[in-house]
């Protein structure tokens, strides 16, 4: 048994190269994020700080390789800098980090965010300084080894810029595979991108030119009057790549977050996951965080600020705590507001809010009564009788019937129309519910859902006696359409000029959908497909004896004509009705087609 005197002094072996290779392809998405990191602890540094009167450095510098005298990178800060036990605490411990406990006003996390940089750099050397200390040189390596050697001899930009007071130099020298990343083109791109918010003072030096300011620049939603609405449209453009539609100011003090919510003008896909871009304390944190707004809200992109939400360990993106759920549903809120202001106060805005984003508007309707109500003199639903709104189809009828589905209301509309009854397609995403749900906002109305087998009600029979005369005729038609699993009726409706008129209801048309599929499985699938076969109600094709082709059809004694007539009159009404044509009744109009065409040929040869 070991002794419980013996202690062990051995400690875990970090392989940096595999830790690196986990930030690099795993925690962060690409490896522009060394620049961000390195702003943050520059941020850091300076909001540790006590400002220095005389010191005319900017907060932090930024230098390229090709603007730097020994072709490395640099990133210099004027922030409260590090002593020899904070490197040792920092800088050579894997986890170390300067910003322990919770502080809202610091970013990142040094010691951890440096090791960002062996992204783009296989040796990392920083130079600083704390108050009137001396000056301390660190050098990190990929391979985990580093070393504290003297800062004397040195002679570049970091020695005259510790002269000037405490700071930090991070130095990173450029690999044959990264170098681009360290060029000063594409640093000054990279620290606009993260940093132009940030409210120190931000620089980036230029081969053989002036530096270019990065920061602070005022985000356009904290601007004023006119230039507020012009820059944060410019920023939807060009930052967000879409057009506005609207700009609404949003603020969640609970969250110390502002911004801008922008509306778009275009079609968004229901149920899309749009990203925002969010920053913290003015760095920008990623431009693509999902789900600030709520999930209905998927016709608006967000761009805020805030000081309390929570990054995730890699700084792209937010931690889904409690404050994170306030935030959305004070956002989604304001959104709401603005929707509700718009509709009572400005008609031709919210008309095109609607003809762009009239799902989304459903669907926050549906669980929402008093925006139900607020947008009912707006929505818009199709009807029978051209497009109205529920408070107008309630001025000419106590009863509004709702189709559940475009295929029965293509099947009704006509000879509903005819009828005097008000079908509404429900059959587009959210108009049944609402229809339906009508009564709950607008007392004194009905509205009942109407099916194919509801239009018997409305559709005359035929006297026996007629029934007797045309027997001969239906039966050769019921023949030739059996074939199809299709029954034929004759009965008598409005509008004449409708020879015939298919009704199908959902069972049939999913039972056929069955039958499709299964016929194309093996035999497992297919037999499990025909367990869960509904049993159909048959399609059935009613004839109108108002219409003057159908009586001459029935009248015709030549048994020939009447099958591929019947065949004929049944594509037709199909194509009517919008569905779609399967392989057997494709092959019956092509048999009706050919046999009325031969039928009329030799009519044309006897003459």
């Amino acid at each position: 048994m070991p002794s419980n005197d013996t202690q062990s002094d051995d400690a875990f072996r970090v392989d940096l190269r595999g830790l690196v290779g986990l930030l690099g392809h795993n925690l962060y998405s690409s490896p522009r994020v060394f620049v961000r990191e390195l702003l943050q602890n520059g941020v850091d540094a300076l909001t540790a700080s006590d400002p220095r009167p005389g010191d005319r450095r900017p907060g932090i510098e930024l230098i390229g390789s090709d603007a730097a005298s020994d072709g490395r990178m640099h990133c210099l800060d004027s922030g409260v800098g590090l002593d020899a036990d904070d490197v040792r605490a920092f800088l050579a411990t894997i986890g170390g980090s300067s910003k322990r406990g919770h502080d809202e006003t610091m970013l990142g996390r040094f010691g951890i965010g440096l090791l960002s940089c062996f992204v783009v750099t296989d040796r990392i050397e920083v130079l600083t300084r704390k108050g009137d200390g001396p000056a301390i040189r660190w050098i990190g390596h990929e391979d985990g080894t580093h070393e504290t050697v003297p800062a004397s001899g040195l002679d570049d930009e970091r020695t005259a810029w510790l002269a000037a007071g405490p700071g930090t130099c991070v130095s990173l020298r450029p690999t044959a595979a990264t170098a681009h990343w360290l060029t000063s083109e594409r640093v000054t791109r990279l620290a606009r991108t993260f940093g132009s918010y940030l409210p120190y003072r931000v620089v980036s030096a230029r081969p053989d030119a002036t530096p270019v300011t990065i920061a602070p620049t005022t985000p356009p939603w904290r601007l004023a009057g006119r230039a507020r609405r012009r820059e944060c449209e410019r920023l939807a453009r060009e930052e967000l790549g879409v057009e506005p539609l609207a700009v609404l100011p949003v603020a969640v003090p609970e969250a110390g977050l502002d911004g801008v919510v922008v509306i778009l003008d275009q079609q968004a896909q229901a149920g899309s996951r749009g990203g925002h871009r969010v920053h913290l304390h003015g760095m920008l944190l990623s431009e693509d965080v999902p789900g600030l707004l709520p999930d209905w809200a998927f016709f608006a992109r967000a761009v805020v600020d805030a000081t309390r939400l929570t990054p995730t360990a890699s700084r792209e993106g937010l931690r889904e705590d409690e404050l994170h759920e306030t935030v959305r549903t004070s956002l989604g809120g304001q959104i709401r507001r603005w929707i509700l202001r718009l509709a009572a106060t400005d008609p031709a805005r919210i008309n095109r809010f609607l003809a762009v984003h009239s799902v989304a508007a459903k669907s926050m309707a549906l669980g929402d009564d008093e925006l139900f109500e607020t947008l009912l003199p707006v929505l818009r639903f199709e009807t029978n009788t051209g497009e109205a709104t529920l408070p107008e189809l309630a001025e000419r009828t106590d009863v509004i019937r709702v189709a559940r589905t475009v295929d029965d209301y293509r099947q009704m509309a006509a000879v509903g129309a005819a009828q005097g009854i008000d079908v509404l397609n429900g059959g587009y995403v959210y108009d049944a519910e609402l229809a339906l749900r009508a009564p709950r906002v607008l007392p004194g109305l009905r509205a009942e859902p109407l099916s194919p087998r509801d239009l018997d009600a409305h559709i005359r029979a035929v006297p026996e006696e007629r029934l007797r005369a045309a027997r001969p005729a239906l039966e050769r038609a019921r023949r030739a359409l059996g074939r199809l699993d299709v029954d034929v009726e004759l009965r008598a409706f409005a509008p004449s000029s409708m020879p015939a008129l298919h009704l199908e209801d959902g069972r049939a048309r999913a039972a056929a959908a069955s039958d499709e599929v299964a016929a194309g499985a093996d035999e497992t699938w297919a037999a499990l497909l025909a367990t869960m076969r509904p049993t159909p109600v048959r399609p059935r094709l009613l004839l109108n004896d108002d219409n003057p082709l159908v009586r001459r059809m029935l009248a015709l004694g030549d048994d020939e004509l009447v099958s591929p007539a019947a065949e004929s009159l049944y594509a037709r009404a199909l194509l009517a009705a919008g569905h779609r044509l399967r392989a057997a009744d494709l092959a019956a109009v092509d048999h009706s087609f050919l046999a009325l065409l031969e039928r009329a040929l030799e009519g044309d040869d006897d003459r």
